[in-house]
């Protein structure tokens, strides 16, 4: 490999220091070049896989169960013959030399024929495409049996052991091949594996046993290389997987051993707590499992057997832990990342994740590209200069002319020599026209009067004209209109996209670490954690996903769990969320709490004391640390009244909580409501979007009364000039930002409650003085107060719909204290970047 990476860069430093080279002809070579060492690469990595599978083959060759059954051999060529069929020739060969070393002449016959014979039917089924890989294994079953019995037929063997043997070994041979189907893939790299399930761990724990057994009978010294192998498998597995992997590693190996010599059945006790010790103590590294193995080997053995054996179980044990020792820790990391469970695993399961959420953002990201040009494509239309008034004017002039003074017989004087005199008389006209609505023979200009014959055929025309000139004004403004709404509309879902595609692209900085310290925590108070996920850490906006393996207490988060982590983490968590999962575990996400604390009340009232009210009123929290509150007033009462209002602000809300931008929400929200009907039909909409990290407010007022802030004493007015929606397809949004404070109450209201008190002159005035006398910081009693008093002024009457909505600015205090456990470290976190303050735009007095 070196030899020919060496020719690649001196073909290049050749090429840069004597050649003249094309600059995309040089990027072609070195890519080639690349190319072409990447596939030397994947070629060596195949060789090596074909040179692990035929001495697997070999030793499985030799492999042999109670002395007298060998089923390993047609399993490992079937399977290899339908996996890797390129090796199979080598893979068959490896077999029969196996075999050789350990048995007659006959056997390796034998063996010979039961291939062959396995080959033909395999390429009968082949050919007549009738094998799948689930009819291997029966397929096997009939060869190997098949094949046992006609050798003991040929032989006049016609005994019941004779048969029950053949059987026996055929039916082996078909466990053995499903076992090999699940296992052999991973060596073969016929398949990328991400993680290992349990059948498919203990089924390489088949194979690797199997393989050892055909160690079986090498020596070195008194130690059997069969046990020195079988005991360094077990220690890697519970290094790598713990107690309960080792453990049953080594149950399984040490029935396979027994199968293969019963002398051996003794082992399969202390092998499994060898196992099962090692992986206690495998937090020591590979001296702990070492050690717990020895351990567990020295007091079974001396159960079952005599010193000098219990000697030597020893010594394999330890040849066995310096073959643990020399292991490359790259390798072992390789293979951990296959176990569930373990770091490596938990790491691989990471870059897949990241693998995904990158593909899902270049996913989102071209289509918030596609919308992003379909949002210029637009705006390029929109911008294009439509026919103003002076072109139309003249338009209309044309056309008149064309039905009236066509077949005039003055035509070629009014409009060949005195062109311009009679264009200017026909426009004299129109402005008339357009003026006053109407034109009499008083009121024709005189220049048309004196030129034109045929005033009396040119008036009706040009009334039609205007007519249709005025519609297709208007329809070219509308159509104008909309498409800047669909460019603006398009654009916020391009840019709603393109933040999703950053939050997932977003690092998950907070390492493992960070979780397991704070499991550890958690299970210091006594609880039962299954798993803890760190979405983000972020300062202000942190996200923790735990899972309590029951749920018994749902109020553990809240009394334990968010206080623990507001220790922890260095700053108040609140629980987002609770939920329980199919199998009865509890799943909570705690995030951080906001500084300040939003609380809402409402009192609704129908006119004349009905069931359906015309307003409609939400509050909302947003989730990007804004909170909404908002009452919408629908013209009239009734049903009617009510459809308009709610669906303004069932729309509103679902574009907020979308992420678009308030603006866009309210024109698009007009827009919809002017395509819902073609009546005059219209409602208000009063926008409150607080700020829940500094209490700065923006009020949005479309179309409604003032609003309120009481403070104190003290009552701040927030007014609004324009339109309702749903009537003018361009609305004008008035935006008022104000600072609020702690303890500050925010009233909106409908009409049906600011128009109550008919009798006085100057209605803000009048309420802003009984606000002010309200003594009480409830919000539902401040709602119940101006309710009832909007009644008592019409002298116990609801002459309109009425709706309160009052939200209270209160900073957050957490229910619980903070909960610090002895030797608990805080996470360190990187401060975030205060943002530049906001400028306070003024609150109208």
């Amino acid at each position: 490999m070196w030899k020919r990476i060496w020719r690649i860069g001196l073909q290049g430093a050749s090429a840069s220091a004597g050649e003249t080279v094309v600059g995309g002809q040089e990027n072609t070579d070195r890519e080639s070049k690349w190319t072409s060492l990447k596939k030397w690469w994947e070629k060596q990595a195949l060789i090596k896989s074909s040179a692990v599978l035929v001495l697997m083959a070999f030793l499985l060759g030799r492999a042999e169960i109670l002395g007298e059954i060998s089923p390993f051999a047609l399993s490992l060529y079937a399977v290899m013959l339908r996996l890797k069929k390129a090796i199979s020739t080598k893979v068959m060969i490896a077999l029969l030399l196996g075999a050789a070393t350990v048995h007659s002449i006959g056997h390796v016959l034998t063996l010979v024929g039961m291939l062959a014979l396995y080959r033909g039917v395999h390429g009968l089924l082949s050919r007549k495409k009738a094998l799948s890989l689930n009819m291997i294994p029966f397929v096997v079953f009939l060869v190997d049996a098949g094949s046992k019995i006609g050798f003991a037929v040929a032989l006049n063997d016609m005994s019941r052991y004779s048969l029950m043997m053949g059987l026996i070994e055929g039916f082996l041979a078909m466990v053995l091949t499903l076992i090999f189907i699940q296992s052999l893939p991973i060596f073969t790299f016929q398949r990328g594996v991400k993680e290992l399930r349990n059948e498919e761990i203990f089924c390489l724990v088949i194979l690797m046993a199997s393989v050892l057994t055909g160690l079986s009978g090498v020596q070195l010294g008194s130690m059997s290389f069969e046990n020195i192998f079988s005991r360094y498998l077990i220690m890697l597995f519970a290094f790598i997987g713990g107690a309960g992997v080792g453990a049953s590693v080594g149950v399984v190996t040490g029935i396979i051993l027994a199968m293969a010599s019963l002398t051996a059945v003794g082992q399969i006790g202390m092998l499994a707590l060898s196992g099962l010790l090692g992986g206690l103590l495998k937090d020591a590294r590979k001296i702990g499992v070492g050690i717990g193995f020895v351990l567990g080997t020295a007091i079974l053995a001396v159960y079952v057997q005599d010193l000098p054996q219990v000697a030597v179980a020893v010594q394999e044990t330890l040849c066995g832990l310096v073959l643990l020792l020399l292991t490359p820790k790259g390798f072992i990391e390789q293979v951990s990342r296959y176990v569930p469970g373990t770091h490596q695993h938990y790491l691989s399961q990471q870059d897949y994740a990241r693998r995904v959420r990158d593909l899902m953002a270049g996913r989102i990201r071209e289509v918030s590209n596609v919308f992003q040009e379909l949002s210029r494509s637009f705006s390029q239309l929109a911008a294009i200069p439509h026919r103003g008034e002076d072109e139309a004017l003249s338009a209309t002039v044309e056309s008149v002319a064309k039905q009236v003074c066509s077949s005039c017989f003055k035509r070629e004087q009014c409009w060949d020599r005195d062109f311009y005199q009679t264009f200017h008389a026909f426009r004299e006209t129109l402005e008339v026209l357009d003026t006053s609505g109407v034109v009499v023979k008083e009121s024709i200009p005189p220049d048309l009067r004196k030129r034109c014959v045929r005033t009396d055929q040119v008036l009706p025309a040009m009334y039609q004209v205007t007519d249709s000139m005025k519609r297709d004004l208007m329809w070219q403004k509308r159509l104008q209109d909309s498409r800047d709404l669909v460019a603006a509309q398009l654009h916020g879902v391009s840019a709603i996209m393109r933040e999703l595609t950053e939050e997932l692209q977003k690092e998950n900085h907070a390492s493992a670490d960070h979780e397991e310290l704070i499991v550890a925590s958690l299970e210091q108070l006594g609880l039962s954690i299954r798993s803890v996920d760190i979405i983000s850490l972020e300062e202000g906006k942190v996200e923790i996903e735990v899972t309590q393996t029951v749920a018994n207490d749902m109020s553990e988060c809240e009394k334990l769990i968010a206080p623990l982590l507001s220790e922890v983490i260095g700053e108040n968590i609140t629980v987002a969320e609770k939920r329980t999962d199919g199998d009865g575990c509890l799943i909570a996400v705690f995030r951080s709490a906001k500084v300040y604390h939003v609380e809402t009340a409402v009192t609704s009232a129908a006119k004349d004391g009905k069931i359906l009210s015309g307003d409609s009123f939400t509050t909302l929290d947003v989730g990007n640390g804004k909170f909404a509150v908002a009452v919408s007033d629908g013209m009239g009462n009734g049903e009617r009244a009510m459809q308009e209002s709610s669906a303004a602000i069932r729309l509103l809300q679902q574009l907020l909580k979308a992420g678009f931008d308030e603006q866009l929400a309210i024109k698009t929200v007009n827009s919809v409501l002017l395509l819902r009907s073609r009546d005059e039909i219209f409602t208000t909409l009063d926008l409150a979007l607080i700020d829940q990290f500094n209490a700065q407010t923006e009020f949005l007022k479309i179309g409604s009364v003032p609003s309120f802030v009481k403070r104190g004493n003290e009552v701040i007015s927030v007014r609004g000039e324009n339109v309702p929606i749903g009537i003018l397809q361009d609305i004008d949004i008035q935006t008022v930002v104000a600072d609020l404070k702690e303890g500050d109450l925010l009233i909106l209201m409908s009409d049906g409650i600011y128009d109550a008190p008919k009798h006085v002159f100057d209605k803000e005035d009048w309420l802003k003085k009984q606000i002010a006398r309200f003594d009480s910081t409830d919000p539902q009693a401040i709602a119940d107060m101006l309710v009832e008093l909007a009644v008592r002024v019409n002298h116990g009457k609801i002459v309109d719909d009425m709706t309160v909505l009052v939200a209270r600015i209160e900073k957050y205090h957490p229910e619980w204290a903070t909960i610090r456990l002895p030797g608990m470290k805080r996470i360190k976190r990187k401060k975030a970047v205060a943002a530049n303050p906001v400028t306070v735009q003024g609150a109208a007095e």
